[in-house]
């Protein structure tokens, strides 16, 4: 008996340890940037300037904004969790192809970005942005557009701001979905200080829809796009795009993403 409950109070420390471990360093596996301060110089042949955006509560975002001829409006991208503007400027170009305007932008303590991180201060940068540049493109439309982490902006700024259309690429139901695939193990409710409650907002757009996510993901598993389609379609017009065979990464070499954002961005 005495050894039983000696054990049971090893393994209950350790697993403490670990749970204390993972909600001190957990900004280590969410964000995973470029250098903070890593010289950038834009290496776009479509036309593009840089732009450099206080935010409430000690925010600098810097920001890229591409420019094509006869623009049908602004596509406002926000990118996944690797990298910064040095990787996604080329992922801009690739949508400015569709003969839209791009801005895309690096969250704090990515590249250029400065500020203290927690997620209300990133959530208020991305509506700050968006601001920004809607007075920029007044009577333009308007495209939100969310790759994976970027979702967990994407969806909560369309359910506070007008936009035409949202765009989700590999996105999540809520982020603790995705901690829970890595670490099933873990209360991740309890220890997540980062929720992304995209099931949350997605309650209350107010416009189209199109999620795109490959079967074979294995950073952001299907079932959890899925759940997110699922609630999107009881409150508007949604349409999930299934890429049988597609990754996290890939999704672009697919003809069928291809085809169905030229349909959409048509």
């Amino acid at each position: 008996m005495t050894y039983f409950l000696h054990t049971t109070w090893v393994a209950l420390l350790i697993y403490s340890g670990v749970c204390a471990v993972y909600y001190f360093i957990q900004e280590n596996f969410i964000f995973v940037p470029t250098l903070p301060g890593e010289p950038f110089e834009p290496k776009l042949h479509t036309s593009h300037e840089e732009l450099y955006i206080e935010t409430p509560h000690g925010g600098r975002i810097h920001g890229l904004l591409l420019k094509v001829k006869e623009s049908k409006g602004l596509i406002f991208y926000l990118h996944g969790n690797t990298g910064s503007l040095k990787r996604w400027q080329f992922m801009a170009e690739e949508l400015a192809g569709y003969g839209w305007d791009v801005f895309v932008m690096d969250y704090r303590g990515y590249g250029q970005s400065r500020g203290p991180r927690n997620e209300a201060f990133m959530h208020r940068d991305v509506e700050e942005c968006f601001d920004r540049l809607s007075i920029l493109y007044p009577n333009s439309q308007k495209i939100i557009y969310g790759r994976s982490l970027g979702s967990g902006f994407a969806v909560r700024l369309a359910s506070r701001r007008k936009s035409d259309i949202l765009i989700l690429e590999t996105p999540f139901s809520n982020f603790v979905d995705v901690a829970r695939y890595y670490l099933p193990f873990l209360p991740m409710r309890i220890l997540l200080r980062y929720k992304f409650r995209n099931d949350f907002f997605i309650q209350h757009l107010n416009c189209p829809v199109y999620i795109f996510h490959g079967t074979t993901d294995k950073m952001v598993p299907y079932k959890s796009a899925l759940k997110l389609y699922n609630a999107a379609k009881k409150v508007t017009s949604a349409e999930l795009f299934t890429i049988v065979g597609g990754r996290h990464s890939n999704l672009n070499s697919f003809p069928l993403f291809r085809d169905k954002m030229k349909e959409i961005l048509a």
